[in-house]
């Protein structure tokens, strides 16, 4: 029986594999080696901002280092990811809702935030993601721990449904652990017991590390690449893993579509030239590439820009005038934030500073000036939230 189990799962996800395939090939194809023209655009003329300044008081001061989790409809979800401190701020005024610190040793507790805190506002939740993913109530009393251990290997976790968090698991890098590395990377695990509900039918027979282990006198130690591969569009998660030669977006329902194929391949050539994705809004995709040379420096990452209706593709540079001011004018908009937050939006963190330097120079656009003039230069970060505007044509710059 079980042999008849097994066979008939197989055989339902080579179906669907197979599917996919069919789908791909008649898929829009976006070349990532063409050179494209630069067409420079503005921020302000692509979205409407909203400032929120967070509360600073002697029991709540914000490190350099503190992550702006999400931006939900009542609340704003920061955390430290050493230190341990979670803190849910109200969305509209700032001020402090709950603050808590579970960092330490017991079944009830985390060592540190290693993969992010999720938070779910229908179920009044916090998820934090340590060892093990620890649930809290919104004012950080215990509730349950899922037995997922986030220490084995790196993995991101997304918020899915209501029943459900998504994982993604990353390559196993460690000498001697690499055949552990999962070839179907996607799965669903249960928001009450932390147990597997579903394997994604995205599988790779052979999978791109963007990591290698540099040997050392007394052992090893990664060296890495940082940047996303999956990001959120509101409730749905876009996919755009660096092993794949096709981007998917992730809907409700475990629905899963194919948007577009890239060419060449990712593993047409040394080193690879993968892909990455910013941001999308319900018009366009900001995604950029990255040329995976470990004996490399880095440097800029060019940004493109897919036109869902059209199909069309722009080299793209967005430049803030508000924030990111230098002595020869207004820089690049660094997007891709990686917050949660509803479609059409991002959010990120702008120092005191920053804000008064703008507020100075006037700068600030929506209600940017109503909230620096009661900044103080070692107040909290203000959060910076955009709504992005559908229009036909972003605003050129000459």
């Amino acid at each position: 029986m079980k042999t008849k189990v097994f066979f008939l799962v197989s055989m339902l996800l080579l179906a669907g594999s197979q599917g996919m395939q069919s789908q791909s090939a008649s898929l829009p194809i976006v070349d990532v080696s063409k050179n494209y023209s630069l067409e420079k655009l503005n921020l302000q003329d692509m979205a409407s901002v909203e400032y929120v300044p967070l509360e600073t008081t002697d029991d709540i001061l914000l490190s350099g280092n503190a992550a702006l989790s999400a931006v939900g409809d009542k609340y704003i979800l920061v955390h430290e990811f050493q230190l341990g401190d979670i803190y849910l701020f109200d969305r509209h005024t700032g001020k402090l809702k709950s603050h808590f610190n579970h960092k330490g040793g017991s079944g009830m507790e985390y060592t540190w935030i290693k993969n992010g805190t999720i938070l779910d506002e229908k179920a009044e939740e916090i998820y934090v993601c340590s060892q093990y993913i620890q649930v809290y109530s919104l004012e950080g009393k215990y509730k349950r721990t899922l037995k997922i251990n986030g220490f084995d290997h790196d993995m991101k976790i997304f918020n899915y449904d209501d029943e459900s968090l998504l994982i993604y698991d990353d390559i196993v890098i460690e000498p001697g652990r690499e055949k552990q590395t999962a070839q179907t990377p996607y799965r669903f695990v249960s928001k009450k017991d932390g147990s597997q509900v579903y394997s994604l039918p995205i599988h790779f027979s052979n999978r791109i590390s963007t990591a290698l282990v540099k040997q050392e006198n007394n052992g090893w130690r990664p060296l890495r690449f940082y940047y996303p591969q999956n990001t959120l569009f509101g409730s749905d998660i876009m996919l755009m893993d660096v092993s794949s030669d096709t981007l998917y977006q992730l809907s409700s329902g475990k629905r899963l579509v194919p948007i577009f194929t890239r060419k060449p391949s990712v593993y047409a050539s040394e080193p690879r030239n993968i892909w990455m994705p910013l941001l999308t809004t319900d018009k366009f995709m900001l995604f950029g590439t990255l040329l995976l040379d470990f004996n490399s420096g880095g440097g800029k990452i060019p940004k493109f820009m897919y036109d869902f209706k059209t199909g069309q593709v722009k080299k793209v540079s967005i430049m803030d005038q508000e924030l990111n001011y230098g002595i020869r004018g207004p820089r690049e908009w660094d997007s891709g934030s990686g917050t949660a937050i509803a479609k059409n939006m991002s959010a990120e963190f702008v120092s005191a500073p920053a804000m008064l330097e703008a507020y100075q120079k006037k700068r600030l656009k929506g209600n940017g000036n109503e909230v620096a003039k009661n900044l103080l230069e070692d107040d909290n970060q203000v959060v910076r939230i955009l709504s992005l505007i559908h229009i036909s044509e972003p605003t050129r710059r000459s």
